[in-house]
């Protein structure tokens, strides 16, 4: 091992040095030895495309996707393949094999194609025109993802069901068909790398592309204080899909980080000519805003991933015009909705009650009235043309209260607002 750790060493002070034939021997004697480690596989592979050999570059690329997808570290796989297109544009192995491990299990799956294991140089399955030496290819666009240590795979995200094997299922990927996904990788997705304390989102600007973390640590900010930490799978941004809405907090890197971009005008161009990217988008973003919509209320916690992915199904699209009220206070709880578009006002019809807060997108309403029976609180209005998801008030107490411990805190709630209630009766009308 300390033998092994020097050659390493060693390979990395002949590439500092610009000796890059003598680093690449250095680093494929490594390689060999120890066949798992992504680092100096990918420093074989920026070697080679520095040298203008593309194909043998796109090659070990290839087969460090492989490894990274079949362990589960879908984002980085991503990444890589990412890279391989930008030195092979034509070469679609490494999507293919992607596709056949995340995508969705009801699609019809592609042909098999599995990326050849390397063993050493060799031809790409795809050849491109050589390049000569002269031309090299920078070692800055190439290193997008500088491998760590192979971790577990990633957990299943909330509000998913679980994964059909060992693999997890990927949110919004795992629904599309291979083709589908395929096309999303090739055309909506690009790898972007910022140092460590570069905003990447700032609060307040427009927003234009979602993100997911492929390596390191983001933290969001809003209004100037840190409110979470986010590392490799999770998603922000994605209400920017939606609309140019201002964002709605600031996300920083914390260290080196590689994120993967969905542009929303590139989003919108692969729907035009795959609709079915639309519904898997539909479904991705109940996901999500029911996950929000569990952590903000603390009676949902509770549910199981099958409750929550049965509760995300039952939601349905709706739209409301400009002005048009949609919950009027005082009236029974019809539904519970999570704002896709738009925004709200909520208000009380009582001169002098106090001012209420808007919704915007991303927020959630209706869920309490829906639970306890109780009239609504408040007049929710649409400010602007709002889209929204709605699930009737009944079918939600259905799926929600089937769970004991949801149950169980909902009935003492509503039975402390009783108590409540007949406590300011009584004090109103004393006998």
């Amino acid at each position: 091992m300390t033998q092994l750790r020097s050659q390493k060493d060693r390979a990395t002070q002949l590439l500092q040095k610009g000796k890059l034939t003598a680093a690449l021997d250095e680093f494929r004697q490594a390689l060999q030895a120890e066949p798992g480690d992504q680092s100096v596989r990918q420093k074989v592979a920026e070697i080679l495309a520095h040298q203008g050999r593309v194909d043998e570059a796109v090659e070990v690329y290839a087969e460090a996707v492989r490894r990274y997808a079949e362990q589960g570290h879908f984002f980085k796989a991503v990444a890589l393949s990412r890279v391989i297109l930008a030195l092979e544009p034509t070469h679609q192995l490494a999507l293919q094999l992607l596709a056949e491990l995340y995508a969705s299990r009801q699609g019809v799956a592609l042909p098999k194609s599995p990326i050849p294991r390397v063993q050493g140089t060799g031809s790409a399955p795809q050849a491109s025109p050589p390049r000569s030496a002269s031309s090299p290819i920078p070692l800055a666009y190439v290193q997008l993802v500088k491998a760590a240590p192979v971790q577990a795979p990633a957990p299943t995200p909330a509000g998913l069901p679980a994964p059909q094997g060992e693999l997890p299922l990927i949110p919004l990927f795992s629904s599309l068909t291979p083709e589908e996904f395929v096309a999303v990788l090739a055309g909506a997705v690009e790898a972007r790398t910022f140092p460590p304390q570069k905003p990447i989102i700032t609060e307040g600007e427009p927003g234009g592309a979602m993100y997911a973390i492929a390596q390191g640590v983001v933290s969001v900010w809003r209004g100037g204080q840190r409110v979470a930490e986010l590392e490799e799978g999770a998603f922000f941004g994605e209400m920017a899909l939606l609309s140019g809405a201002s964002r709605m907090a600031s996300v920083v890197a914390e260290t080196e980080v590689v994120v993967l971009e969905f542009a929303r005008e590139k989003m919108d161009d692969i729907i035009a000519r795959y609709p079915g990217v639309l519904a898997g988008l539909e479904q991705f973003f109940r996901e999500r805003l029911l996950v929000n919509l569990v952590r903000a209320n603390p009676l949902l916690q509770p549910l199981t991933d099958p409750e929550r992915a049965q509760l995300a199904a039952a939601f349905h699209s709706c739209g409301y015009a400009a002005n048009e009220v949609v919950v009027e206070e005082g009236g029974v709880g019809e539904g519970v909705f999570l704002l896709l578009r738009g925004s709200c006002t909520t208000s009380h019809l009582a001169p002098g009650e106090c001012a209420c807060p808007d919704l915007v997108e991303g927020d959630a309403f209706g869920e309490l009235a829906a639970l306890t029976e109780v009239t609504a609180p408040l007049r929710v209005m649409a400010r602007s043309p709002v889209q929204a998801l709605r699930i009737a008030a009944g079918d939600f107490r259905s799926i929600v209260m089937a769970n004991p411990e949801v149950n169980r805190r909902v009935r003492q709630l509503a039975g402390e607002r009783l108590t409540r209630q007949a406590q300011l009766e009584l004090m109103a009308h004393p006998a």
